[in-house]
């Protein structure tokens, strides 16, 4: 191996080690952390070294438990400092996705080509004995063994090996076109001119799956609004609520816009789609990527506000509610989720799902519809939710809108190949009760 090669490797294993301690105790999502990260070290972390360091980390989130014990059983010294143990973790999970060469990693690193073959291969040390299936899942699959044990509860051992065996995989990169400025065929066809494996997703009507994965952000196509990167799940929340041109749309948690930019698409930019959100920076990003996208009837709004507006007063015709969750279908796209999340998650989550759905309810027009969506796999956030806010709300009743007319559409990642999504939709029949109506306004 060359000197610079060494320098090279050594200098980003140090830069990872000190990024890994640092992102491992924030509860900031790891994405949002590194792009801080790589913002304010703009200087002296180029392309390369981002790569690195991108994959490292989020191969650590997603092979934590297995990757330690790989540390555990293979460490150079009996006795290791918390420092050299975070420094092992990183090399191994560097080694695991081929950042690091079986040659470097036996001959820089002197370490075994035989844990190298087994980190490759994804197989526990011999001796590893976990005492119960669930144990044997949370090993092998990384995942807090409170969670495994929970979904086995709800969903079986084998439906759980089903889940947690999806997320651990890399996920794909979903796109979707911009009908507002071209096809997906033409998106497609321009992919695979630039020699980019790009296929049509087969649910979504706008999705498109690239088979490797590509920096597509730094490209003409995308600076010029052509498509944005949305799971295929999320498009078909948009898909399912079928916007017509000319109507009335309340995005209430907006966030970045995904779902906004995409309804507005579907609008062809007719109609208006107010957006609001408690994080205002979000809304700050929706602007600037409405812009890039070509889309002008997107009206982001200050919560607060929301009983001033005209609009509002009229009443909307849909409304979406994508309520803030657990996040338990994005695991395979957010590893770094699941070592964050807590079961006490579980109760609070609910109640303040169930209090926005509340404050919206009195700015849906008569005969609009509510749709109530989460990005998770939990029943407590979904169907129970729902049932609990059509107990206390006899003015709505539920518009089928899975497969076959089921109640709900879900979507259950080992089967959909998507994020895990769920939605149920709300009919306002009659204007219901008025006294006690809760609103966003200030009081």
């Amino acid at each position: 191996m060359k000197d610079s090669q060494r320098r090279l490797i050594f200098s980003q294993l140090r830069m990872v080690t000190e990024v890994w301690q640092g992102v491992e105790k924030d509860p900031m999502p790891s994405d949002r952390w590194l792009a801080r990260y790589f913002y304010q070290n703009r200087k002296k972390v180029g392309s390369r070294d981002r790569k690195f360091l991108s994959e490292t980390i989020f191969a650590i989130f997603r092979h934590k438990s297995f990757l330690e014990a790989w540390v555990e059983k293979a460490k150079p010294r009996p006795i290791m400092s918390a420092l050299e143990k975070a420094e092992c973790l990183c090399l191994y999970a560097a080694a695991k996705e081929g950042l690091v060469s079986k040659e470097d990693f036996r001959e820089f690193f002197k370490q075994s080509e035989r844990v190298y073959a087994a980190l490759q291969e994804h197989l526990l040390p011999e001796g590893e004995g976990p005492k119960s299936k669930e144990e044997m899942m949370a090993l092998l699959y990384s995942f807090p063994l409170w969670l495994i044990q929970r979904w086995a509860e709800m969903f079986g051992v084998h439906e759980t090996e089903r889940l947690v065996a999806f997320f651990q995989q890399r996920p794909l990169l979903v796109l979707r076109a911009n009908t507002l400025k071209i096809s997906r065929k033409k998106l497609v066809d321009m992919f695979r001119r630039f020699g980019v494996e790009a296929n049509q997703t087969v649910m979504s009507y706008f999705g498109l799956i690239l088979q490797e994965r590509r920096n597509v952000f730094d490209t003409p196509a995308f600076r010029d609004g052509w498509f944005e990167v949305q799971d295929e799940g999320s498009q078909m929340v948009c898909q399912k609520m079928d916007p017509q041109p000319g109507e009335s749309i309340w995005d209430v948690c907006a966030g970045g816009g995904g779902k906004s930019l995409l309804l507005a698409a579907m609008m062809e930019n007719k109609g208006r789609i107010v957006a609001t959100d408690l994080r205002s920076y979000k809304l700050e990003e929706l602007k600037k990527r409405a812009k890039r996208a070509g889309v002008f009837n997107i009206f982001p709004a200050e919560l607060d506000r929301m009983a001033d507006l005209k609009l509002a007063q009229r009443g909307f015709d849909r409304i979406l509610v994508d309520a803030p969750c657990s996040g338990t279908g994005t695991l395979g796209r957010n590893p770094d989720a699941k070592w964050k999340l807590a079961p006490s998650w579980f109760e609070a989550l609910p109640k303040e799902q169930l209090a926005i759905l509340e404050k919206t309810l009195p700015y849906l027009a008569e005969n609009g519809r509510l749709y109530y969506a989460t990005c998770s796999v939990e029943a407590a956030e979904n169907e129970n939710v729902v049932k609990t806010f059509l107990v206390a709300h006899p003015e709505l009743e539920i518009v089928p809108c899975g497969e076959a007319g089921a109640t709900f559409f879900k979507l259950w990642p080992p089967e959909s190949g998507t994020d895990g999504f769920f939605l149920a939709v709300f009919k306002k029949i009659n204007e219901g009760p008025t006294e006690g109506k809760k609103t966003w306004k200030k009081r």
